[in-house]
């Protein structure tokens, strides 16, 4: 059975990685490799390219020669998956996902692992005896180990392509000291070399490539010293700001590469080690002047390269200075500031057959320029030449060698007979021929009249003409004929400019161009014209001004476009990088950077918008050059609605695009709590330990436990004096200190005026308490019950469940008691017990109690599933998606089938907050004529008022549920909430400053002060800050006389029994009173029956018989 368990576990295995199998923790596939790849020569070549492999093939022919594996996705190769191949010489692996080296059979000569994850290398190379040449280009390697390298004594060629090594020392490369050449070229990180880096091999080393380093800074001059052999050292595109001599002694050294670098400080000593150098390439330097006795000691040969820099002028002993001469053929000197040229310049260059002055502001050739030389073809085109009249020779005619001139884009307007002589035969101008006049000539030259978009074409055979060429403004592709092959370069067209390699046309924006040729140069972001300010082209490619256009609305035209449709103005976005701009809206947003982000305070939601197509729009407009993403130019849907939050401080939106709340904050608009966290008047706080939530409960028990003795004995004491019972007192500013707390509940937990202080906050569980919300005050211990997490519904099944729940558990108590006391009787022969009425009152008291004192709760829990608090939330900004959420929890959906449900059953419940006061008022009513005693248990109700005002109890039901009414369903938000709610308070005020109900003076007055409470809250609470105020000032004064207007209530209500307290506890009588009374109690409940009736005279106070009615 466990071998079968095993074998079904490696099945699954297999099967789940595709029915592959693993070696040395590598999938390798099961497919055979002649099935999936092609198999030529017996299997000596083995082609398994751009076939999406994932996982190496199985059963690679024994006797391939050849194995090509790039363009793939191979991941991983066992360690010695190779190992077997004992005659494979070349293996290319490139382009694949590979991160880790694997080892390699000794007959590999050529090995290709470029444009991979590799991060190190070694096991490559511990084979190698035979190796000739590696290109690991283009993988993560920051280091390699020589203790782990083998000796490769055969490697000539190596390539670094791209690697992240920051710094090469003697031990790096000394496992290859046969490397003739090396490429170590674009390495991002590569900043420092020392000056023996390359002794290894340097006797060996024939060509060096490290153009592209653009963190190297310098290299040392004794680095190259002994390499004798160098033929070749390209140094282009770094970061060297000087140059040692000592780097060019080699006496082998042709061909030297500086393009793109940025050296300035040329010099006379800067080439003195350089006897002669075939080709010298220093194109775009930023070189605004050249010593004239720079090649004093060199002799140049076949190439020199100086296009792209800012040269004014060229010293006219630049190329004489030298004794030996110069054998230069190719000289260019395009895309300078070149104005003039001296007549003598040239003289020296006896074999010169090319020479470029384009793209300079050259006015006009001076006569002779080009005698003495033997050019053939001269490129002038791209000037300001407005005539050639003087011939460029002066030697005889018969002894001219130009035969082609390339002179369009010039504003030339004669073309003279003497300047024609000075062509062979058969010799070809190429120019524009607006308003030209042309001479007749005695010699048959060729005059082709050419427009401005021309394509010149031009053909070389030089590499490093070609080169030059690539880089300015033209793209050059090999061409072969016969024996012999050369490179055709083409001009970029209008619209367009040159890169290395190819054409790029002009971007959307502030560009166009409308020449031919044309390139980027050091320092510009691209070779394109720039529109006028305010304009700019809709499309890519503009190739005349007219293509500019008018920015569009919204848009700072002071400013030149770059690469939009223009800037925005201040406080406007955009939707489109190449559309209008919007005016911000006026709540809640924030328009910085041409886009639309959302404020602190506020709110949206992109449940039906691509939040990550708009974040990567808004992250490219930040891109301000030709680098940003075409795809995520515009963003076409709908933006979110801007909500203002319930609680400014909840919506932090730290992200200023997706939206962000407080921590402890979720939900819509940021108004439910989070995992971790529970809701106390609307805010939410974290859960405490378990031990603190026990021991704060305790504590809170024990007060209260506390208070309650402390209020028994000290009124125990007074009741004879007073004639009103502990329970009568208690109760009567128990009422009042409730009832402004279960108004003010609901009142804090809906206003949004203010964001409490933590200390303000630390309030609010005591006050939820003191309202006696049932519901609130059981949401602390779902913080460690997750099941027991509140919302209005089970609020509302527990409001509602809670009045018939109080008179079932009663009238079961009163069943039991009746039950008790009747079979009491009959077994024992007696009359009922009358101790059985005294106990049904008190039963029927706290009924009645608990009735009133839920009252108010269970009439919001039925208030808040009503319809009109359900809220209407538009989605997006054109209202075109909506959604209708339950005010008091916007967590809660009021289009469900399970919201109507409960919708409907709040209506039917509703009956509840009308029948209770109304059977109240029946019963106050009936027992306020006179015709019987008003029952103990419904006394409590009117025993705190004057005669005549048995009803007002009452009166203060509906004000506390109608303001709570008003709250609850419309918020505080509503203007009608406001009102009415004001109205409410300041009616009731007034009606009780006018008929003072209640009989005692200190009652009266604390119930005074309440109200003067609820209404300075309301007053306090929709008085608007003004806009010069601090908003956090504001907050706090708010919140500060808030917190102190309802402490007042409290303190009143408890202030003068505290004192009490303070000074029986100084003198520990209150200890021996309770000793006193628990003893008496005692003895009263073993007293006779006669003394019951007495007993319940104690508890509920003297009975009377005077009647409720009023005494008018």
């Amino acid at each position: 059975m466990d071998r079968l368990i095993l074998f079904l576990v490696i099945l699954g295995y297999y099967l789940h990685n595709g029915g592959s199998v693993v070696t040395d923790e590598c999938i390798v596939s099961d497919l055979e490799a002649c099935d999936v790849c092609s198999c030529l020569n017996g299997g000596k070549e083995v082609g398994c390219e751009n076939v999406n492999l994932t996982a190496l093939p199985a059963n690679i022919p024994k006797q391939v020669v050849i194995l090509n594996l790039k363009n793939n996705r191979v991941a991983c190769v066992p360690r010695d998956y190779f190992m077997n191949l004992s005659k494979l010489q070349k293996l290319d692996i490139s382009n694949n996902n590979l991160t880790a080296s694997f080892l390699l059979p000794k007959n590999v000569k050529e090995f290709i692992a470029s444009n991979n994850m590799i991060e190190h290398v070694e096991d490559f190379f511990k084979f190698c005896d035979n190796m000739t040449s590696a290109d690991l280009g283009a993988n993560p390697v920051r280091s390699i180990s020589t203790k782990e390298l083998e000796i490769c004594p055969n490697v000539n060629e190596l390539s670094l392509e791209g690697l992240l090594l920051e710094k090469l020392n003697r031990d790096t490369l000394v496992a290859f000291p046969g490397l003739n050449r090396l490429r170590m070229v674009r390495m991002p990180a590569l900043s420092e070399i020392d000056a023996d880096a390359f002794t290894p091999f340097c006797e060996n080393l024939r060509r060096l490539w490290l153009y592209g380093c653009k963190e190297l800074t310098n290299l040392p001059g004794p680095l190259l010293k002994n390499c004798s052999n160098l033929s070749v050292l390209d140094i282009s595109e770094t970061s060297i700001m000087s140059l040692d001599p000592e780097l060019f002694a080699s006496p082998l050294l042709g061909a030297i590469s500086l393009n793109w670098d940025h050296i300035s400080d040329l010099s006379k000593e800067t080439f003195s080690f350089l006897g002669s150098i075939k080709s010298l390439e220093m194109s775009t330097m930023g070189l605004v002047n050249i010593p004239s006795d720079i090649f004093v000691n060199t002799s140049l040969g076949y190439l020199l390269d100086l296009a792209g820099n800012n040269l004014e002028t060229i010293p006219p002993d630049l190329f004489s200075s030298n004794p030996s001469g110069h054998d230069l053929q190719l000289l260019v000197l395009s895309g300078n500031r070149l104005t003039a040229i001296s007549p003598g310049t040239f003289r020296k260059l006896y074999l010169l057959k090319e020479l470029y002055l384009d793209g300079n502001t050259i006015s006009q050739l001076p006569q002779g320029m080009l005698t003495g030389t033997e050019l053939q073809s001269l490129y002038i085109f791209h000037n300001n030449i407005d005539r050639l009249s003087d011939s460029l020779f002066d030697q005889p005619p018969e002894n001219n060698t130009l035969t082609t001139i390339f002179a369009q884009s010039n504003p030339i307007s004669e073309l003279s007979t003497t300047f024609l002589s000075g062509i062979v035969d058969g010799g070809n101008v190429v120019k524009s021929c607006d308003n030209v006049t042309v001479r007749q000539s005695v010699q048959k030259v060729s005059v082709e009249c050419v427009p401005e978009d021309f394509l010149m074409e031009i053909n070389t055979t030089s590499v490093g003409l070609r080169d030059s060429l690539s880089m300015r403004g033209l793209v050059c592709h090999y061409k072969k004929e016969s024996f012999f092959g050369y490179s055709s370069c083409m001009a970029c067209s209008v619209g367009t400019y040159g890169v290395p390699g190819y054409c790029v046309k002009c971007p959307k924006g502030g560009f166009y161009q409308d020449e031919v040729g044309q390139y980027s140069r050091q320092g510009y972001e691209n070779g394109c014209k720039h529109c006028n300010a305010g304009n700019y082209v809709p499309f890519e490619g503009g190739s005349s001004p007219l293509d500019c256009k008018v920015c569009p609305d919204g848009t700072d035209r002071e400013r030149n476009a770059s690469y939009r449709a223009c800037f925005c103005v201040d406080n406007y976005f955009r939707r489109d990088r190449f559309n209008s701009c919007e005016l911000c809206p006026p709540i809640g947003a924030n328009c910085s950077g041409e886009a639309l982000r959302i404020r602190r305070g506020y709110y949206w939601n992109w449940a039906f918008s691509d939040i990550d197509r708009y974040r990567n729009f808004v992250e490219n407009l930040a891109t301000r050059n030709d680098s940003y993403d075409r795809s995520a130019s515009s963003f076409g849907q709908p933006l979110p609605w801007i909500h203002t939050c319930p609680e400014p401080l909840t919506c932090e939106n730290n992200d200023d695009i997706l939206g962000s709340c407080k921590e402890g904050y979720t939900g819509w608009m940021c108004a439910s709590c989070d995992d971790g966290f529970f809701a106390i008047l609307g805010f939410c706080r974290q859960c405490p330990d378990v031990l603190v939530f026990v021991v704060e409960i305790a504590v809170i028990l024990l007060i209260v436990l506390f208070l309650m003795i402390y209020v028994v004995f000290v009124h125990r004491r007074q009741s004879g004096q007073s004639g009103r019972s502990i329970v009568d007192v208690a109760l009567a500013r128990g009422k009042i200190v409730l009832g402004f707390y279960q108004v003010m509940g609901e009142f804090w937990g809906s206003i949004s005026a203010i964001y409490w202080q933590e200390v303000f906050q630390n309030v609010a569980y005591l006050i939820n308490i003191i309202q006696l919300d049932i519901s609130a005050v059981l949401v602390k211990p779902s913080c460690f019950f997750p099941f027991l997490g509140f919302n209005p519904y089970v609020e509302f099944i527990i409001g509602v469940a809670t009045p018939p729940t109080i008179i079932i558990a009663c009238g079961l108590c009163l069943l039991v008691i009746e039950m008790k006391a009747t079979l009491k009787s009959y077994y024992r022969r007696t009359p009922i017990d009358p101790a059985r009425k005294c106990l049904a009152n008190k039963i029927l008291t706290l009924m009645s109690l608990g009735l009133f004192v839920t009252y108010p709760s269970t009439c919001n829990v039925i208030f808040a599933l009503f319809k009109p608090a359900c809220v209407v939330f538009p989605i997006d900004e054109n209202k075109a998606k909506n959604v209708t959420l339950l005010r008091p929890d916007y967590s809660i959906n009021c289009s469900t089938a399970t919201h109507l449900s409960f919708e409907t059953a709040a209506y039917a419940c509703s009956f509840y907050v009308l029948a209770f006061p109304g059977i109240l008022l029946c019963l106050l009513l009936k027992f306020s004529r006179g015709t019987a005693e008003c029952p103990v248990w419904l006394r409590f109700l009117s025993e705190n008022y004057r005669p005549g005002f048995w009803f007002w109890e009452i009166i203060e039901l509906v004000r506390k549920v109608s303001q709570t009414l008003i709250i609850v369903v419309y918020g505080w938000d509503s203007t009608l909430s406001v009102i009415v709610t004001l109205a409410i308070a300041v009616i009731f005020l007034m009606l009780h400053a006018s008929f003072t109900p209640m009989k005692d003076r200190f009652e009266h007055y604390l119930q005074l002060a309440s109200l003067w409470a609820i209404f300075l809250n309301m007053l306090v609470a929709a008085v608007p800050a003004t806009n010069d105020e601090d908003p956090t000032d504001v907050t706090n004064v708010i919140g500060v006389l808030l917190v102190f207007l309802n402490l007042v209530v409290l303190g009143i209500a408890l202030g003068k029994p505290l004192m009490l307290m303070v000074k029986a506890l100084v003198s520990i009588k209150i200890l021996k009173e309770a000793t006193s009374l628990i003893r008496r109690r005692w003895l009263e409940h073993r007293s006779s029956e006669l003394q019951i009736n007495v007993e319940c005279s104690d508890v509920y106070g003297p009975s009377t018989s005077t009647p409720l009615l009023n005494a008018q």
